[in-house]
């Protein structure tokens, strides 16, 4: 996993209409917390912000330089929680940062590439992504990029779990097992086809249950038995 350096700076307590004010002159607020420490407020550069975002993606490890005016120190963090304008996701509202240790396994979602051309397809199925990402556990450093998932081999009616996926040395799914990443559903052609064939022999069964029902009932106006 990519590891890359953002400076920052201490925020001082600000109105809503001071927040607002550097958010239009491109500065992001910010908070950063954990392990035991103090929750501390920060001021980030939206432009930097965003060329790490799409050099790392939201996994991405990095050191945070903190200006404090008689100096700095720095943090090693991740993303928590991105807030982005509600019409322009380029924007950045707030980010969270939270505190990670280099020797301590961590909690991250990891997207998942999907490649190739499933078989099913060929045939007139459909192709059905269940799962963008899974969770996984690991040390910072082994973080996944990403997971490729090969779809050739899927044809009609099958599908690929969680639990075949291929992990790194020193990286645990916590996603389930048996939870399907993708599928590939029957046409809908043959789906209509074997819901009329199964509504076909229903309505026959109960055509032949009534019929018995009939022939076993006596003639009306005579009892049961005579």
């Amino acid at each position: 996993m990519e590891r890359m350096v953002l400076k920052a700076e201490i925020r001082l307590p600000l109105t809503r209409g001071e927040l607002n004010q550097l958010r239009r002159e491109g500065r992001v607020p910010a908070v950063i917390y954990g392990r035991g420490k103090e929750t501390r407020s920060l001021l980030v550069d939206g432009r930097l912000l965003r060329k790490v975002l799409s050099a790392g993606g939201t996994n991405v490890l990095i050191d945070l330089e903190i200006g404090n005016g008689a100096g700095s120190d720095r943090e090693t963090v991740m993303l928590k929680e991105i807030q982005r304008h509600l019409w322009q996701q380029d924007r950045l509202l707030h980010v969270d940062f939270i505190r990670i240790s280099m020797e301590d396994e961590i909690e991250v979602e990891v997207p998942l590439n999907f490649v190739g051309e499933a078989a099913g397809t060929l045939e007139g199925g459909i192709i059905q992504i269940l799962l963008r990402e899974v969770s996984v556990k690991c040390l910072p450093v082994n973080i996944p990029e990403l997971l490729e998932i090969d779809l050739s081999p899927l044809g009609i009616g099958d599908s690929i779990s969680a639990g075949s996926l291929t992990l790194p040395e020193g990286v645990t799914l916590l996603t389930a097992p048996e939870d399907a990443l993708a599928q590939v559903l029957v046409p809908e052609e043959e789906e209509e086809e074997e819901e009329e064939e199964e509504l076909l022999a229903a309505e026959e069964e109960a055509g032949e249950a009534a019929a018995e029902d009939d022939q076993e009932a006596p003639p009306e106006g005579e009892e049961a038995g005579k």
